[in-house]
């Protein structure tokens, strides 16, 4: 189904939702730093929508259906209903684990059909839909993402854009044709993403040292903060600097999130410093907006990056 200059209808549709919905939630991020579960519940809902038109205009064969229906129940899985897995431990939602068993019997069904069942869409890519959801949430609670927005936005990006969009001439750069359909399995869609989001966040500490080297602040810190007055204390920040117990005044690169500053900058205020090192709460919907663009016009910039290293 071909759009205008040879772009998949579906792939334009994709491109335009994606981008759509993620200049809202960078937004929000900016503003608030916050991006609402609605959101996320209804871009995935879009991308389900798309992926089952596309399956009835290809009248793609039941396996495909079984996985796009492992993958819903995962992904709604996550915004409704109770966790067998909270701050108290482990709770046996006898409903939630007949729902969870009921999206890995509609995973495991189709696998004995890769590579003898023909279809125009993708069986093993979409055979990663599941397992992308799961790896996001398992991603989350290990903390290797920063927040709940930004596996919610992973997810419902695997859900709106579930195989390699047909969008040529893009992406520009692309692996050898020889292990492109390798790459395309092992590397879904959403996790390219990821990857060109991280890559573009790499600016925020490069920039953060430039305007540290033009203050004169120097040191490993100035990649990660800035010195910024305690009276009164920015917004979206959060304190590097610390008075311990001892009355010892450190530097902590990484603090915590959550942690209210109140105190500290009380004790910081009593021993004479006006001014702390900070660090910027930066929002991560922005890189993943510049992500999503790029893994769609650009590709993956890690192999990009590699191919020019050869």
């Amino acid at each position: 189904m071909q759009g205008c200059g040879g772009v998949d209808a579906f792939a334009a549709t994709r491109l335009a939702a994606g981008t759509a919905f993620l200049v809202v939630a960078a937004a929000s991020d900016l503003r608030t730093r916050r991006v609402r579960n609605p959101l996320w519940i209804a871009l995935g809902t879009l991308g389900l929508v798309v992926l089952v038109v596309e399956l009835f205009v290809e009248s793609a064969p039941w396996p495909t259906w079984s996985l796009a229906g492992s993958a819903a129940l995962l992904f709604y899985a996550v915004f409704f209903g109770r966790p067998l897995f909270d701050e108290d431990g482990f709770h046996a939602r006898p409903g939630r684990i007949v729902l969870f068993l009921a999206a890995a019997a509609m995973w495991i069904a189709p696998v004995g059909s890769v590579g003898t069942v023909a279809s125009s869409v993708p069986i093993v890519e979409l055979a990663s839909m599941p397992v992308m959801v799961v790896l996001y949430e398992l991603m989350l609670r290990a903390r290797l993402l920063g927040g709940g927005a930004d596996a919610k936005c992973l997810m419902a990006l695997t859900l709106l854009v579930p195989t390699y969009p047909d969008a040529s001439p893009f992406p520009v750069f692309t692996a050898d044709p020889r292990v492109q359909p390798a790459f395309q399995a092992i590397f879904p869609f959403s996790f390219v993403v990821l990857v060109d989001a991280l890559i573009l966040q790499l600016v925020v500490p490069v920039g953060l040292f430039v305007y540290n080297l033009t203050r004169g602040d120097i040191g490993i810190q100035s990649f990660l903060g800035y010195r910024a007055p305690l009276d009164p204390f920015p917004k979206h920040v959060r304190l590097m600097e610390r008075i311990t117990d001892r009355g010892e005044h450190v530097v902590v690169l990484r603090p915590k999130r959550e942690s209210d500053p109140t105190a500290e900058i009380v004790k910081l205020r009593a021993a004479g410093i006006r001014r702390a090192w900070v660090t910027p709460w930066v929002p991560f919907m922005v890189p993943l907006l510049g992500g999503f663009l790029l893994a769609f016009l650009a590709g993956n910039l890690l192999v990009a990056v590699l191919s020019l290293a050869r």
